[in-house]
């Protein structure tokens, strides 16, 4: 390291360069976070299933439930008393839909039980599923 003297002559060390040092501890900090994530990996191979997903827009029929207890199929708002109608005539137009019911978290769950039970009663669904959000930072866990 390079040793830094003072101006006065006296032989005294005034300061150590320490741009070095920080350096050299950058470096192993990059070559730590680089490596991190490859230790994480188990040693074995594991071949992952392919996963088919019918989530598109064009095969699903979306029914939404609103605060104020307003039904939307797809986005279309219709009264409740049409609904079923709608709701029929939407599901002839496509093969094997899925009718994925979406309700604000605030609206209370017998309003849910009552809307799907209508669909599964007064309509030709098959196929329901209630839509929900994905909590930020959680994903699927790959063990048990």
């Amino acid at each position: 390291m390079k040793k830094v003297r003072d101006q006065s002559g006296s032989g005294g060390i005034s300061g150590i360069n320490i741009t070095p040092i920080i350096d050299i501890t950058l470096v192993l900090l990059i070559i730590m976070l680089v490596a991190a994530p490859v230790m994480n990996i188990p040693n074995m191979e594991v071949e992952l299933p392919e996963a088919y997903t019918s989530e598109t827009k064009e095969l699903n029929i979306s029914v939404s439930l609103g605060t104020d207890l307003r039904v939307a199929v797809d986005e279309n708002i219709v009264p409740i008393s049409e609904f079923p109608r709608t709701l029929d005539r939407q599901l002839k137009l496509k093969k094997n839909p899925i009718v994925i019911v979406r309700a604000d978290r605030s609206v209370p769950y017998s309003e849910v039980e009552n809307l799907m039970e209508l669909i599964k009663v007064k309509t030709r669904a098959k196929r329901i599923a209630v839509a929900t959000k994905q909590r930020p930072g959680t994903a699927l866990a790959a063990n048990p």
